[in-house]
């Protein structure tokens, strides 16, 4: 039973050692010897067992290779749990004596005062009180003790940096290893009674290995969470000091990855924590966020930067590895202590995303303007599901005019978000937004369904009702439903497919993914007419386009800057609308703001106008008065 018992233990100690992902620079491998301890210890009290039956050694023999071997595990245990708990609490790098007498203890210890725990338990002198068992007794009392409580203090006063497991695994430990010692003269049966100690000891490495580890593996510095412990115990234990927290990002790094594989890239992000924790000292916290992103908090003022750019080539040398890496961090000082660090990350994230194109730039102050818009677009993303459901977000129209009869032929529906606290918030503020946190598919369902409810009312009133075009993002384009999605309420509303035109960015059909083109094509078999919307925006690829099976053709408005001063401006756009005659693709222009630019519009044979020379995009009571005039629409 119990040599099953010991294997099975040992078996468990050579797992967890396996499984250990905890970094040198938190006492890996006092962490490592713990766990031997345990192993070893089973071991050689399995081997004395065989030792003893089969050479048959002395009762005093044994019974004093067993305390022996009880005490070197014992002190041995709350030495690791000491060293562990400094390495975590990461004492061990600002207080190097503190680090340095366990030493001085252990071998004080294990050199002198345990040999005479040799003499100590023979039978001729059992019961006897010597100086020697009084020097070990009041010796080993004070080793342990200053373990005990130094590991209990330390494991508590950190416990927001190491974690509710951590703290209380620590505890567990030193508290049962302190009762062994204080009790083991009264144990009488060392193989089981040891066995359970180890069992429980490994037991608790393994939770903290596998439950709460703080440290990453990859870059051997703090995980997320493990920092954000971090952050708020530095920021309580030292009140009088100023903080920022810095967030570092590198630039295209999935090229990196791409191009020299993604262990070489996990490689380069090891490399980048261990040139930032050699150039900080050790009153800097740094985690890792995970990806590319690292983190750092920094006193009295102080903040990064490592160079703005890593050459591969001095990172690797002799490798031939032409290639630099833009770096680029975002700063938030600290005001609000009693803030938590995953929103402190989020204003430093947002500071670090405005640089994010701009390669000029390598680092932001989170600012006051700032603040500004981070706490608008907090209340954005909070109460987006809140204005669908009160009906917050309202479809704008903006005509689309024939260029011959300045009559209304067609026209756009622009989503407003109306807000009781903010008023009207421009699109160009949270569609964005929408975009990144994929939101806007949920919007973009509520608007057509709006604009699909708000024809066909108008039509109840016997208005003629010009065909409205909503737009389609690219992440509706992936739902495999879209198709039924837009025949449904079609057929809800009692409307033809001719009542609604779907536009959808030039970017989704550059994309050239064949699901995008198969639903756009499924679409317009049921007799929906397909725009090209932004043409000639950036993403231009004449051969995209002959792919692109479109019905109409609208540039984008940026045609339009200069154009009544611009020879080339209006070469370009001539180009463009003779090539959309040729292939017999209606052309819709926007953004005309002046006489000027529509009549040279019409001279070149443009078809239709959409911009600010008409009208601007206006709400549906408004809308509606413009369609019902008499001869209006055309």
């Amino acid at each position: 039973m119990i040599t099953l018992l010991s294997l099975g233990i040992m078996f468990i100690g050579i797992i967890a050692i396996r499984a250990r992902k905890i970094s040198h620079s938190v006492g890996k491998i006092w962490i490592d010897l713990e766990i031997c301890v345990s192993v070893a210890y089973i071991g050689c009290m399995w081997l004395l067992g065989v030792a003893d039956k089969f050479f048959e050694l002395s009762e005093d023999t044994t019974y004093v290779a067993r305390v022996t071997a009880l005490n070197l595990a014992l002190v041995t245990y709350m030495l690791c749990a000491f060293k562990i708990t400094l390495g975590l609490s990461r004492i061990r790098e600002k207080a190097p004596l503190l680090s340095v007498l366990p030493f001085i203890l252990q071998a004080s210890f294990l050199l002198v005062i345990n040999p005479i725990n040799h003499v100590a338990y023979y039978e001729e002198i059992k019961g006897l009180v010597t100086i020697e068992k009084l020097a070990f007794m009041i010796t080993a009392f004070a080793v342990h003790m200053f373990y005990y409580a130094s590991t209990i203090y330390l494991a508590w006063r950190h416990r927001r940096r190491l974690g509710n497991v951590a703290t209380w695994c620590f505890t567990f430990i030193v508290t049962l290893d302190f009762a062994f010692m204080a009790f083991h003269h009264l144990i009488d049966d060392f193989y089981y009674m040891g066995a359970v100690f180890a069992a429980c000891v490994t037991f608790n490495l393994i939770m903290l290995y596998l439950v709460d580890n703080p440290m990453d593996s990859k870059t051997g510095i703090y995980k997320r969470k493990a920092f954000y412990r971090a952050v708020e115990e530095v920021l309580t234990l030292n009140p009088d000091t100023d903080y920022q927290l810095c967030l570092l990002d590198i630039r295209d790094f999935q090229d990196v990855n791409e191009r020299f594989g993604f262990e070489r890239g996990d490689d380069i992000l090891m490399r980048v924590a261990q040139a930032m924790r050699k150039s900080f000292s050790w009153d800097v916290e740094l985690g890792y966020l995970g990806e590319d992103n690292f983190v750092g908090l920094f006193p009295d003022g102080r903040y990064w930067m490592l160079a703005s750019k890593l050459s591969l080539d001095d990172m690797y040398p002799g490798e031939g590895m032409d290639y630099a890496m833009s770096l680029y961090a975002g700063i938030y000082k600290i005001k609000d202590r009693t803030m938590n660090p995953i929103l402190m990350c989020d204003r430093a994230r947002f500071a670090m995303d405005s640089i994010r194109y701009d390669y000029e730039k390598h680092e932001c102050v989170y600012d006051s303007a700032q603040d500004h818009k981070f706490e608008m677009q907090a209340y954005m993303l909070h109460n987006c599901d809140r204005a669908i459901h009160e009906h917050n977000f309202v479809p704008y129209f903006q005509p689309i005019y024939d260029a011959k009869t300045k009559k209304i032929c067609s026209a756009e529906a622009l989503v407003r978000w109306k807000d009781k606290q903010y008023g009207l918030i421009s699109p160009g503020d949270f569609i964005p937004l929408f975009e990144k946190n994929g939101f806007v598919t949920k919007l973009d369902l509520y608007v057509w369904e709006e604009v699909c409810s708000q024809i066909s009312h108008w039509r109840k009133e016997g208005i003629l009702v010009p065909p409205v075009s909503v737009n389609i993002s690219r992440k509706d384009l992936q739902m495999d439903n879209l198709y039924e999605i837009i025949l449904d309420l079609i057929k809800k509303y009692n409307l033809s497919p001719l009542d609604v035109k779907l536009e959808i960015t030039e970017s989704a059909f550059v994309a050239e993914n064949e699901r995008y083109f198969k639903t756009v094509d499924t679409l317009k078999e049921v007799g929906f007419r397909i725009l090209m919307d932004d043409f000639g925006s950036g993403y231009s690829s004449l051969n995209t386009f002959k792919d692109a099976h479109v019905d109409i053709l609208k540039a984008d408005m940026r045609f339009m800057d200069g154009i009544e001063s611009s020879d080339k401006g209006k070469i370009v756009i001539n180009t463009i609308v003779d090539m959309a005659k040729k292939l017999d693709i209606p052309m819709v222009v926007e953004g005309v703001e002046t006489e000027g630019q529509y009549e040279f519009l019409r001279d070149i044979g443009c078809q239709m106008i959409q911009g600010y020379y008409f009208s601007r995009p206006v709400p549906p009571e408004e809308f509606r008065n413009m369609i019902k005039a008499p001869d209006a629409v055309v």
